[in-house]
């Protein structure tokens, strides 16, 4: 009987095709997308202090920049003359006690993606920072938690639609974010793993979603430290695979050498 019924079931839904709608779609996707403003959407993974927040503002756009990890102002005051050019933003709100309110910050994260949108609108060509891919999933999961009285109260259940809690807000503002018709740059911690593989980036999946991605480290040489960024991934430029570049040194004797990225700065990646 269930056989029966499912063979039923799928033949009215093939008769329910429609070829021709299928095709003005294909049509208009394609023009669409032929038409539509080429972007430069990547990520940049690291162990903290090797250089990635001095990366996204070595350019010359007019860049907002979310920072959810709160350690963006001392990169921007010594490297970057506190220039007016890079507006950052902390979205982390706390109570009178000194509670975190991950409800309000989410709220206050989407003004911030609602406000550079309008910006975008408006004709300014912006560049857009996530600064904390990790630190917004940590924000979800407090989320997931929930509150009680501004105070955190830990699930009892580890059931998977307590996950659904954490996961979809953290996809549902990631994809107000990357809506933005502007180069975006997200940034994330890499951190040991449950298994033995060694620190492993902390995306949630979101480099799928990304057309490019950069790893940052340190390295201790007989002349300092040199900072540098390796291509990992590229969709426009595979070329790129594999590359390393220094992008900044500090000798020795103490004197800063900031090199940059070419390609990053000229959005080819």
């Amino acid at each position: 009987m269930s056989l029966t019924k499912t063979t039923t079931v799928t033949k009215e839904m093939q008769t329910n095709v429609d070829i021709s709608a299928v095709r003005k779609l294909i049509e208009k996707q394609q023009e669409d997308n032929a038409n539509s403003p080429r972007r430069m959407i990547i990520g940049i993974q690291g162990d903290a202090k090797t250089g990635k927040s001095g990366l996204t503002m070595d350019t010359e756009k007019l860049t907002y920049y979310l920072d959810c990890d709160n350690g963006a102002v001392p990169t921007w005051k010594a490297n970057h003359d506190s220039t007016d050019r890079v507006v950052i933003y902390n979205p982390a709100i706390s109570d009178d006690e000194g509670n975190f309110l991950p409800y309000q910050t989410q709220g206050n994260i989407r003004s911030f993606i609602a406000m550079v949108k309008q910006e975008i609108e408006s004709g300014k060509e912006v560049l857009f920072v996530w600064d904390g891919v990790d630190t917004w999933l940590d924000y979800c999961t407090l989320y997931m938690t929930g509150m009680e009285n501004a105070r955190m109260r830990p699930m009892k259940t580890g059931k998977q639609q307590d996950w659904f809690h954490r996961n979809q807000p953290f996809k549902e503002v990631l994809k107000e974010a990357l809506a933005l018709v502007c180069d975006q740059i997200y940034i994330t911690h890499t951190k040991p793993a449950f298994r033995d593989e060694g620190p492993q980036p902390i995306w949630n999946r979101l480099d799928s979603q990304l057309w490019g991605v950069i790893n940052t480290k340190q390295r201790v040489t007989a002349k300092g430290i040199e900072y540098v960024a390796n291509v990992v991934s590229s969709k426009y430029h595979p070329e790129l695979v594999g590359k390393t570049n220094t992008f900044l040194t500090v000798g020795r004797d103490g004197v800063v050498t900031w090199v940059g990225l070419d390609y990053l700065k000229e959005g080819r990646i």
